[in-house]
């Protein structure tokens, strides 16, 4: 059902969050789960959508928009942690 679905993809915002937040992710966070439907915007700059693009093969638009859609359980954690890796290597 719609429910569901809209329910999944909270879940899955509450766990990129939560996941990013684990890592020591440096920044704040809280504005994925913040934000509602299909897409969030990560606050990531072209430079790190870039090398996560290169890098890791995860792909979103030039301004860092994701497809929360497309999280799931079985990729959730390689995500956080690409994500993770590109904001430490790009920090300062």
């Amino acid at each position: 059902s719609m429910q569901d679905m809209s329910q999944r993809i909270k879940t899955m915002r509450d766990v990129l969050r939560d996941k990013l937040v684990a890592l020591g992710t440096p920044g704040s966070w809280d504005h994925v789960s913040q934000q509602i439907g299909m897409f969030s915007f990560t606050g990531l700059s072209k430079a790190q959508v870039d090398a996560l693009r290169d890098q890791y093969h995860l792909y979103m638009t030039d301004d860092g928009r994701i497809s929360v859609a497309g999280l799931n359980s079985h990729n959730i954690d390689y995500v956080a942690q690409s994500i993770d890796a590109v904001v430490r290597s790009t920090v300062g």
